[in-house]
């Protein structure tokens, strides 16, 4: 297949989702932004007073930085802007900003082997798998989090404060508990579900179904991490959701819906980061 006919056919299946397909896909990633501001305010709010606008703005412009910059040094506006707009010294906001990216990778592992397990040995579809897994995973979430605050308070403190014991305090301050937790694994699951029915219906996953779709998608939300890629993460992430969806051929087809979907993503990110920007603007605040 020639490059013209390979770009024609991929327009051709973009054209085939109806505009309401694409229209839901975003509300619902959009949807997921609401929960991850819903996470921050869940820690912040009792300290700050922040509020759910203050914290989606928080999330927008953290999230297009961390996007757009190399070498994720986008992650450095988190503690700045918590600091500019709130006052927060950097011994609360960096254990804040580690504490966030250890529960997502600890709510990504745990939720993406669920789902896969399901999918493979119950044979559900991808939504079906990751709907039960997140249900799971949200009942267990208020007494683990209770059997590990018991087990932390029966630890003894050191008999004098080091730098490590003040880190070590600030990672185990409660930062929105249960609450934090069901947010987390709510949005997880619903970025997740959404890429995986977009990928499958955009062809990207091959003949291999919704399972494909799915391991597809964890492949390229953990290719996000890697230091060097990108901005963007345009090439490493097509290539994990590819190789995760297990290479489905012709390569330049599902290549080329992989991107279509990794634009959706980008489009919303750097729209919503911007809208956040000219907020701050009109606000007169500084975040």
């Amino acid at each position: 297949m020639s490059p013209a006919e390979t770009i024609d056919t991929l327009l051709l299946r973009a054209g085939l989702l109806p505009a309401a397909a694409w229209s839901g896909a975003a509300a619902a990633l959009l949807a997921s932004y609401l929960l991850r501001a819903a996470r921050l305010q869940a820690e912040w709010q009792p300290r700050t007073g922040a509020s759910l606008r203050d914290c989606l703005r928080l999330f927008l412009l953290h999230n297009i930085a961390v996007v757009w910059l190399p070498m994720r040094s986008g992650e450095a506006g988190y503690p700045l802007w918590l600091q500019r707009r709130w006052q927060v010294p950097l011994q609360e906001s960096l254990p804040s900003l580690l504490w966030l990216r250890l529960q997502d990778a600890l709510v990504l592992a745990l939720l993406g082997a669920l789902a896969l397990a399901l999918t493979t040995l119950a044979a559900l579809p991808a939504l079906a798998a990751l709907g039960v897994g997140a249900a799971l995973m949200l009942a267990l979430a208020g007494p683990v989090e209770q059997a590990l605050e018991r087990q932390l308070r029966r630890r003894p403190q050191p008999a004098a404060e080091t730098r490590w014991s003040r880190w070590h305090a600030a990672l185990r301050a409660r930062r929105g508990g249960r609450r934090a937790w069901r947010l987390c694994i709510g949005n997880w699951a619903i970025k997740l579900a959404t890429l995986a029915l977009l990928l499958e219906a955009l062809g990207g996953a091959g003949t291999g179904g919704s399972a494909a779709a799915l391991r597809g998608v964890l492949a390229g939300e953990w290719a996000g991490v890697l230091p060097l890629q990108a901005p963007g993460g345009l090439g490493s992430y097509e290539a994990a959701v590819w190789a995760g969806a297990g290479a489905p051929q012709p390569a330049a087809l599902a290549l080329g819906a992989v991107l279509q979907l990794h634009a959706l993503s980008l489009a919303l990110a750097t729209l919503g980061g911007a809208l956040a920007a000219i907020d701050t603007g009109m606000t007169g605040s500084t975040t």
